[in-house]
């Protein structure tokens, strides 16, 4: 299971009297993932996604949650973001950057199709397009540095000329 940090029935239900989400029905943390903790949660005004993030910085966060609320906003099929009363999308939950999101209808396809492969590709597509007028680059002409911290772990297994790519 990747469940990383757990949280108690009592600590999520203070943790979402700063939120209008309604009271806390049930939690249940879901089994899929390698990085985050993530829980199901249900209260009584609807179906959510708890996330404590495990190993991104808590300055890196805004970035991702923000173009999630961008894509959210423009049609794409993707978790929006939830803000807490003080119209802050990211809290602290157990010692961790936590965000509470939406949770899709759906479920994971294992061997997806032909037709599933195309549906992705012309939503993949659309997302771009939307990614296009968010500000957060605009905001940050670097954007997220997570790869700088991939490439130097990378580095070693890679030829000389691939290695000079990744010190541009």
């Amino acid at each position: 299971m990747s469940v990383y940090t757990p949280v108690s029935d009592s600590e999520l239900a203070a943790w979402l009297d700063h939120y209008s989400v309604g009271r806390l029905v049930s939690c249940e943390p879901i089994k899929a993932g390698i990085e985050n903790t993530n829980y199901f949660v249900t209260t009584t005004q609807g179906r959510y996604v708890l996330t404590l993030f495990e190993r991104l910085l808590a300055e890196e966060l805004p970035f991702y949650v923000n173009l999630m609320a961008h894509l959210a906003r423009h049609g794409i099929p993707c978790p929006a973001p939830i803000a807490d009363l003080s119209d802050q999308y990211l809290q602290r939950l157990n010692g961790k950057p936590a965000v509470l999101v939406t949770r899709l209808a759906g479920q994971s396809i294992e061997r997806p199709g032909a037709a599933e492969c195309a549906e992705l590709g012309a939503l993949l597509a659309r997302m771009h397009l939307a990614a296009r007028s968010h500000t957060a680059y605009l905001d940050n002409p670097r954007g997220p540095q997570w790869w700088r911290f991939a490439a130097r772990e990378v580095a070693s297994f890679l030829d000389s000329q691939k290695r000079a790519l990744l010190e541009k």
